[in-house]
Parts: structure tokens; sequence; C-alpha cells
């Protein structure tokens, strides 16, 4: 019976508490879903902006600005004076930097108000544009989808089939700051749609330095978030001794079903060093080799191991020469070898641009496909 009674004196306070509180109607609010920053030609800053639009009388699903300004911040009174309604920055979904912008190595604190306010969410997917961000904020999905959204889903779509990076907020300040490894983040470019092109690479000061095609961006994501679910990779190309005809005969696609890898480090004579192996379970897609699959499994197990090493020994000379880490190498030697990375930790890249990085790749091949095509 008591229960009973306080149950119905703390009622009304619930529902007052329910009620509390500064709200505003959704046809009254600017819900910013893609936050864009570019440089002009004389290298201003130009900030965008993209809201989708609630009122059913309306003639475009968004609206979007842009303006000259010298950070977040400055640009949002604009912003404010021209949007009907109170700006909401906490759903951002996609932030967009132009490669103008990272080309530069002081362009980091520009985000500081991101990490410094709360009303920003941390999993704002972070992308970097080849070309003028312009072309990518105005770009109208033939689906009619929401350009957010658009951009989301195939970021999270390409993560998934490791062809490009899906790198947050978050993600980006902790690898801007960690001595151990440098930013990687997702690059797209406009054609005549918005495609994702790879995975961009940073320095330790976040400038710009290169890009990773699909194919690699594959390899990159294999080793670095060692991935475990199934995944498409590319088709690879066989070298053959004589081609004939037309069609290619040499080429061989593959599933894989698992991934892992293990990097052992050891230090000897003022040089670190990395032992990569990378471990992985395939079932073979698609094959236009001339040769019975299955009497010939060894030396089509051994193919494909050899070409993948070959592309993690071209991929590791190209981070070491721009003198980066995207594969968090640092991060293996302060676990492992804390006191020798302790004595190189300020600059890191270039005592990994100096470290011999050995690479060995196992593969099984679990299947050879449904049916298989032996030779005639």
């Amino acid at each position: 019976m008591k229960r009973c009674v306080l149950r119905l004196l703390f009622l009304p306070l619930l529902m007052m508490l329910t009620s509390c509180g500064y709200q505003v109607p959704l046809e009254d609010t600017t819900i910013v879903f893609v936050l864009g920053i570019d440089l002009d030609e004389d290298n201003n800053l130009i900030f965008y902006d993209s809201s989708p639009v609630f009122s059913k009388g309306a003639k475009s699903q968004r609206d979007t600005y842009h303006t000259k300004a010298d950070t977040i911040r400055d640009s949002r009174k604009f912003f404010d004076s021209v949007t009907g309604g109170e700006i909401s920055s906490a759903k951002i979904q996609i932030l967009l930097l132009g490669k103008r912008v990272v080309e530069h190595e002081d362009w980091f604190p520009i985000l500081d108000t991101m990490y410094r306010n709360n009303n920003f969410s941390l999993n704002t997917r972070v992308v970097i544009v080849d070309g003028q961000v312009s072309d990518v904020i105005n770009y109208e999905p033939e689906s009619n989808a929401l350009l957010a959204m658009y951009l989301k889903n195939d970021i999270d779509k390409n993560y998934k089939r490791t062809r490009t990076e899906k790198g947050t907020l978050q993600q980006l300040h902790s690898e801007f700051f960690d001595k151990g490894v440098t930013p990687a983040l997702a690059h797209v470019k406009k054609g005549k749609k918005v495609e994702v092109t790879g995975i961009a690479l940073l320095n330790n000061r976040g400038k710009y330095v290169d890009s990773l095609d699909l194919s690699e961006s594959t390899l990159f994501l294999f080793l670095k978030h060692n991935r475990k679910h199934q995944i498409s990779y590319t088709t690879i190309t066989i070298p053959a001794e004589k081609e004939e005809g037309i069609f290619h005969k040499n080429d061989l696609s593959f599933e894989v079903k698992t991934v892992k890898s293990k990097v052992k480090t050891s230090h000897d004579k003022d040089r670190f060093k990395f032992d990569v192996k990378i471990s992985m379970s395939v079932v073979i897609l698609e094959s236009l080799l001339s040769v019975d699959m299955t009497s010939h499994e060894m030396e089509i197990k051994k193919t494909i191991e050899d070409r993948l090493k070959t592309g993690y020994e071209e991929l590791f000379k190209k981070v070491q020469g721009h003198k980066i880490d995207p594969f968090g190498f640092g991060i293996y030697a302060r676990a492992y070898q804390y006191e020798e990375f302790k004595k190189v930790e300020d600059d890191w890249c270039e005592a990994l641009s100096e470290a011999d990085i050995n690479v060995t790749v196992e593969v099984d091949i679990k299947s050879m496909g449904s049916v298989n095509k032996t030779s005639k």
C-alpha cells in the first residue's frame, strides 16, 4: 500500500521533469549534416554547410551555404544569419576537408571547436576531397538520397569491403597526437558521381603526402585492422609466358574469409626490425586460368602468396619513403621495445624509414568454387 502511495506522489513530478527543458520544433531547427572546409585560389578558408529541409512545400530537400571565415565558430555567424532555424551541429555526419587544406601542416587547429564543444559528435566521418569541396557538397545523388546519408553509407560500405578507411574525428585526434602512428583517412573525388578512390595518408604534422588506391587500401586494412569478416578481394593477374587472343586468361579472383596478422618487433644495431606474418583463408570466386585448379592448387596458392607479399613490400617501401607510419608500427615498438622507442619517439617516422620490415603471407585455399573447370 505504501509503495502505491509513493508511486502516485512521484508520478506528477516525473511528468513535470520530462516536459521541462528548452525544446525547439523540428521545423524551426537547421540540422547540419555535412560540414566542408576548403581553400580558395587566394588561400582563404571557405566553410560550407549542408542541412536537410523538413518543410513539405520546399522545392529542395536541402539547403547549402558557404562563406569565407577564419574559424568554424566565425563561419557560424553567417550561417545563423541566412538560415531560418536554429542551427544544430550535433548531427554532423560528414566533415569534408579539401586536399588543398591538408597540403598544409598547420591546418589541424581549425577543428579545435569540434573537439572542445560537446555539441559536436566525435563519430563524424572525416573525408579528404581530391578536388573542390563545393563539387562534392553540391552533388545531388540520382537516388534522391540525402547527401550526408549517401556519403556515410558509401564510406561505411567501402570500409567493410576494405577499400577505404572509416576515419572519425575521434580516430583522427588519436592518430594525430599518438607518436607511434600517423593519420589515414577516406579519400574521395567528384567525377560523374562522388566516388571513393582509396585512402589519404598524412604525416605526423597532418600534411597530405600520398594516397593508396583501392587495391593498396585492401592490403593496408588487412594488416591495420586484422579484418575477420568476408572480404571480396580485387582480381590479381598472374604473369603468363604467352598471352594469346583478346581475352584475359591469367586473372584470378578470391574472397577472403578470415585474416590474422602478427607483428613482432626487435631492435639491433640502432635499427628496429619488424617481422610481419599475415595468414588468410580464401575461396576462389573466379579463375580464367587455363589449368586444372585441383591439380595445380599448390602452385596457385604459392602464386597468391607471392603476389600479396610483393604488394606488401611495395606498400612498406612507399610509407617508409614518405616517412610516415599509418600501420602503427610505432605502437608495437612502444609496447615491446619501450626503452629504444623512447629514444626516438619524437622522430619516430625517421626511425621507421630506416627499419627492416619483413613480411610473410600464408594462404589457405578453403574452396575452389562449386564447379571446378578443368583444362581443355
